[in-house]
């Protein structure tokens, strides 16, 4: 018996200070600048044969800072303007 597995590589890229500038618990679209470079990187990576990953940990939800629907409109956004440059997270 063999078994066949679909083997994937992935890049893991943290939002906050990797993809855009961390200006400590950004969730207004206005406050969020992406970094130069970020997406012809994206591309090259999968050029390469990566998938994307977008990991984040948003402790100003839990803080009572923002909510998970303000989390929810600048993700929205910032997968917008990935599709917007042919990149698809």
């Amino acid at each position: 018996m063999s078994i066949q597995t679909d083997k994937h590589k992935a890049v893991f890229l943290d939002r906050d200070g990797v993809i855009n500038e961390d200006h400590g618990y950004t969730f207004r679209i206005s406050d969020f600048q992406f970094f130069d470079g970020v997406f012809p990187a994206c591309r090259r990576f999968i050029s390469m044969g990566y998938k994307l990953v977008i990991i984040t940990n948003q402790s100003g939800i839990a803080r009572g800072y923002y909510s998970e629907a303000d989390f929810e409109k600048l993700t929205d956004f910032m997968l917008n303007e990935f599709k917007q440059q042919g990149i698809y997270i």
